[in-house]
Formats: C-alpha cells, sequence, structure tokens
C-alpha cells in the first residue's frame, strides 16, 4: 500500500494598512505623541517581536504597543523597525583566524532589512477606507518630532513575514 502525503500552501493574508514613520525620537515618545495626536490609547505589549539572526546567534528584540478600538473595531500595532544587539565577537568569530579574540561591538538590526530608512511601522488592522487613511497620515505627518509619514505597499516588501503579531 503507498502512502500518501499531503502538503498545505498557507499564505498569510496581509489585510491592514502599514503607515511606515521616519522620526528620531525613541519609541515610547512617538508612542505619546502619536496618542495624543491620534486620539487613541497604545499601550506597550506584554510580548515585544523578537527576531534570531545569523542562525540564532544574535537575538533582536524590537519594541511593540497596540490598542484595541472598540468602537470601530480596529486592532493598531506600533513597532519599531531598528534594535540594537550587542554582539558577541568570540561565538561568530569561531574557527577563523580570530578565534579566542573577544570583542563585543553593537550592531543595528531592522525587522524589515530593506526599509531601513522607517524608524517605526504602524499597522491598523480593520476597515479603513482611503479618506479615512489619508487623514490619518495626514495628522501623523503633523507631529512635529515626525519627518516622514507614508503608507507602504506590503506586497512590495521581500520580509514582510516579519510583520506577522502573534
Amino acid at each position: 500500500m503507498m502512502k500518501k502525503s499531503y502538503s498545505i500552501d498557507f499564505k498569510y493574508d496581509y489585510d491592514f494598512i502599514l503607515i511606515g514613520i521616519c522620526s528620531p525620537i525613541k519609541d515610547y515618545h512617538i508612542c505619546y505623541k502619536l496618542n495624543k495626536t491620534l486620539n487613541i490609547s497604545l499601550y506597550r505589549s506584554k510580548h515585544d517581536v523578537y527576531m534570531d539572526f545569523y542562525e540564532g546567534i544574535e537575538k533582536g528584540q524590537f519594541s511593540l504597543y497596540e490598542y484595541y478600538d472598540e468602537q470601530y473595531e480596529n486592532q493598531w500595532y506600533l513597532i519599531t523597525n531598528k534594535c540594537q544587539i550587542l554582539c558577541q565577537e568570540e561565538i561568530q568569530n569561531k574557527g577563523t583566524i580570530f578565534d579566542g579574540f573577544l570583542q563585543n561591538e553593537k550592531k543595528t538590526k531592522y525587522l524589515i532589512p530593506e526599509d531601513s530608512t522607517v524608524d517605526f511601522y504602524l499597522q491598523v488592522h480593520g476597515v479603513y477606507c482611503q479618506k479615512a487613511k489619508s487623514q490619518l497620515i495626514k495628522n501623523i505627518k503633523k507631529i512635529n518630532t515626525v519627518v516622514n509619514a507614508y503608507e507602504i505597499i506590503i506586497q512590495d516588501l521581500a520580509s514582510k513575514e516579519n510583520l506577522i503579531i502573534k
């Protein structure tokens, strides 16, 4: 009797608005400014977004803020795109000419590496019309510490899987 094997192809439905925000301020400060300007209540999530780089040698932690709008039934997430990690060079240099040489170095890692100019991503899950989306971006741009804010087409991102919040 022949064995049958089945495979399931699963494609995530990226059904949310993604806005890239460029701002030099800290994550908690932009969160405060967004809350004040947009009249929302983003708060620090209990679980941040974690990623492994270089086969688990380096681990990155990206801050995550969330808010659920009960009136319009929209879920909001604010995610940092950059994190600083302390790289232990001893582990990476094992088996090379630098074996035994210990040097800790800070490196900047990105949640979405192909869009390294963005500092924060704002995800809005739910129904949002084009007019409301444009008004949202205009309001974000009004924040004095925001350099730029724009909608990002998710399908154009190579590492869009990193945006899936579990």
